[in-house]
């Protein structure tokens, strides 16, 4: 590339990430030019290829987006198990005994039922 055949680009930062970055890439023997250089080849190398890009900008964020997606997961897990306790947990403050036919249905059994009556309304046949 010939010293004339540039282009200048403008970025506004954080101070402090401006310094710690300068501070970094003088550690590897590299200016700021250097980086930005080194960035602006990278991403023309995964033009075809956003992922490979972000993925080797983020290395992090896969397993940021893996733990967000298994607290997601535990979370929903917790709202099934406390679903299946649904009836008893709302007789309970009051010191009654749930004999809801439900509380003595398995989830098969209550997904079945739920899966009828969507089918019986879907049908016209409630009343």
């Amino acid at each position: 590339m010939s010293a004339t055949a540039t282009a200048q680009v403008n970025a506004r930062i954080d101070p402090t990430l401006k310094r710690l970055g300068d501070e970094g890439l003088a550690s590897a023997g590299l200016s700021p030019t250097e980086g930005v250089r080194a960035l602006y080849e990278l991403a023309a190398k995964c033009a075809d290829s956003p992922a490979r890009l972000l993925s080797a900008l983020f290395p992090d964020a896969k397993a940021e987006k893996d733990r967000a997606a298994e607290a997601e997961r535990a979370r929903k897990l917790a709202l099934v198990d406390k679903g299946a306790t649904l009836f008893e947990d709302a007789y309970a403050p009051f010191g009654s005994a749930c004999d809801s036919v439900a509380a003595s249905l398995s989830l098969d059994e209550l997904r079945d039922f739920a899966y009828d009556e969507k089918f019986a309304e879907l049908m016209g046949w409630v009343r």
